[in-house]
């Protein structure tokens, strides 16, 4: 699938019509082995449904201790969200074979059916603008990249994949915010 403005237009009109996010009474948070917590399915969850909708304060990367980057989601190039410690967008991890994507600035969506038990992931290079991030895989996926970086440095042919359901703010123009320390490395 080749980016287009059709489908940043579908993608875009889709996204008023999505319901709220489900509760979190279909997910629960467990041990994902190497990767240390995630957050797991309870229930089916259908293609084309809200998983999750990062709530949290609005922060600047700035006004963020170090010790809980690895924890924000990125809205915008100058803003972050600090999800609820403890909550499931505390423990959302990456995959480079994702079940979800993002819709809009904050939803996160399912791809395809999530059956019960399934681990829920994104892949975090869709949400991240600045090119000084760089974290270590720990996926699995036979797909996997090795190595997460910023939205910029994946392949056109995946870009294409994902299309606009990436965070909005990666689709507009760039301004490079780039950090000294992502406090994101693999320890």
């Amino acid at each position: 699938m080749i980016l287009t403005d059709a489908s940043i237009k579908a993608s875009l009109q889709a996204r008023t019509r999505l319901p709220k996010a489900k509760g979190t009474e279909t997910l629960r948070i467990g041990d994902a082995g190497t990767k240390g917590q995630g957050v797991f399915a309870t229930k089916r969850i259908e293609l084309g449904e809200v998983v999750w909708d990062y709530k949290g304060e609005v922060k600047w990367i700035t006004d963020i201790p170090k010790r809980v980057w690895k924890f924000c989601f990125q809205m915008d190039y100058d803003r972050y969200v600090v999800p609820a410690k403890g909550s499931v967008g505390w423990f959302l991890n990456h995959s480079c074979d994702p079940n979800c994507v993002i819709m809009g600035k904050t939803r996160i969506v399912a791809l395809r059916r999530i059956e019960p038990g399934e681990e829920v992931t994104f892949d975090y290079s869709t949400n991240v603008g600045w090119e000084g991030f760089s974290m270590r895989c720990r996926c699995g996926a036979k797909s996997c990249r090795k190595v997460v970086k910023s939205y910029r440095f994946l392949s056109d042919e995946l870009k294409g994949r994902y299309g606009a359901c990436v965070s909005d703010f990666l689709l507009r123009p760039s301004r490079d915010l780039s950090l000294t320390s992502t406090g994101n490395e693999a320890t």
